[in-house]
C-alpha cells in the first residue's frame, strides 16, 4: 500500500503518456492473480470434488440418511401388497430413480430383520427407459416375520444411493391363515374334531379332541383365554383353559381318555374341547392368558 501511494502522487504531475503505463501495471497484477486452473481451462471454473459417501444407517429413516445419498438423486421403493404378505405368494416390488439414469442400471433390493442384523441381497433388476423398475418376488418360507427392505443404485463412487426403508410383515403360509404377530394361537375345527396350536404363524402341534354333544354345541367364533386352572379335577381332568365365560367353555383334560381314541364324530362334552391329560398339560404350559382361540365349523 505504501509503494502504490508514493507512485500515485507524482503520477498526478506526470505527463499524460505515463498514465497508460500505470494502467498496464495494474492489469498485469490482476492477470497474475488468476488461478492457474482457470487459465488452463480457458477461463472455466475448476470442477468441485465428488461428494463422499456417508455411513450406512442402522435402521430406517428419512431419505437423507441413506448411505451414499446425493441430494440430487432419489430412489423410491413401493411394495404392492398390504402391510402383511405370505410366504409362497408373489409380491410386486417397484420404484423409480430421479433424475433419470441410463437404461440397464442395476437396482439392488436388500432385506434384514426389523431393527437388527446386516443387510443381505434379496434380488436385482435393471432400470427401464423411463428410469423405473419392477419385479415379482415370491418369498420362501424363510425368512419370515418383521422385515425391512430398501432399494439402491450405484452412486458412481463405489457406493450406492438408497431408498428410504420400507417395512413388511411376512407371514408363514398355513392352512388357517394365522398371522405371524400372534405368539400363541389356537384353532379348533369342529367338523374335524381337532385342535391346532400355532406360534407366530407356524403350526407346532395338532391334537384330536372331543367336542360338544347335541344340545351343547362347541361355540363358533373368536375368543380369548381368560383363565386357567390346574389341577381341574372331575370331567376337566388335569387342567383347564377357559375361553368363553358363558357356559364356562374351556379346553381341558378328561376323566375318560378312551373317548378321545374313538373315531370322529366325538360329541361327548358340554361344549368344551376335551384332550388327553398329558396333551392338555403340554398345551397348558405354553398358553398364557389372552391367547386367541378361533373355532371353525
Amino acid at each position: 500500500m505504501h509503494e502504490v501511494a508514493d507512485a500515485r502522487i507524482p503520477a498526478m504531475r506526470a505527463p499524460r503518456v505515463i498514465r497508460p503505463l500505470v494502467l498496464l501495471a495494474f492489469a498485469a497484477a490482476a492477470l497474475v492473480a488468476l488461478p492457474a486452473a482457470a487459465l488452463a481451462g480457458g477461463g472455466q471454473a475448476a470442477a468441485r470434488p465428488a461428494a463422499q459417501p456417508s455411513a450406512v444407517p442402522a435402521s430406517g429413516g428419512p431419505a437423507s440418511q441413506a448411505f451414499g445419498q446425493d441430494a440430487a438423486t432419489a430412489v423410491t421403493l413401493v411394495i404392492a401388497a398390504r402391510p402383511t404378505a405370505w410366504t409362497g405368494r408373489a409380491v410386486t416390488l417397484s420404484g423409480a430413480v430421479s433424475p433419470a439414469q441410463p437404461v440397464g442400471t442395476v437396482v439392488t433390493i436388500e432385506w434384514k430383520p426389523l431393527g437388527a442384523g446386516s443387510w443381505a441381497l434379496l434380488t436385482t433388476m435393471t432400470l427401464t427407459a423411463d428410469s423405473t423398475y419392477s419385479v415379482r418376488w415370491t418369498p420362501a418360507l424363510d425368512p419370515h416375520g418383521y422385515l425391512e427392505l430398501r432399494a439402491g443404485v450405484p452412486d458412481g463412487a463405489g457406493g450406492a444411493v438408497s431408498s428410504p426403508v420400507r417395512r413388511l410383515t411376512l407371514n408363514p403360509a398355513n392352512q388357517h391363515h394365522v398371522l405371524f404377530k400372534y405368539a400363541h394361537f389356537i384353532v379348533i375345527v369342529v367338523h374335524e374334531y381337532r385342535l391346532y396350536y400355532y406360534e407366530h404363524g407356524v403350526l407346532i402341534r395338532r391334537f384330536d379332541v372331543a367336542l360338544g354333544r347335541p344340545g351343547f354345541p362347541t361355540p363358533i367364533g373368536t375368543f380369548h383365554v381368560y383363565g386357567k386352572r390346574k389341577p381341574a379335577g372331575g370331567p376337566e381332568g388335569a387342567c383347564a383353559m377357559f375361553y368363553r365365560p358363558a357356559g364356562g367353555i374351556a379346553i381341558h383334560g378328561t376323566d375318560r381318555p378312551w373317548l378321545i381314541s374313538r373315531p370322529a364324530p366325538r360329541n361327548y362334552s358340554h361344549g368344551c374341547a376335551r384332550m388327553r391329560n398329558k396333551q392338555a398339560l403340554w398345551l397348558y404350559r405354553r398358553v398364557p392368558v389372552g391367547t386367541t382361540v378361533r373355532n371353525y365349523r
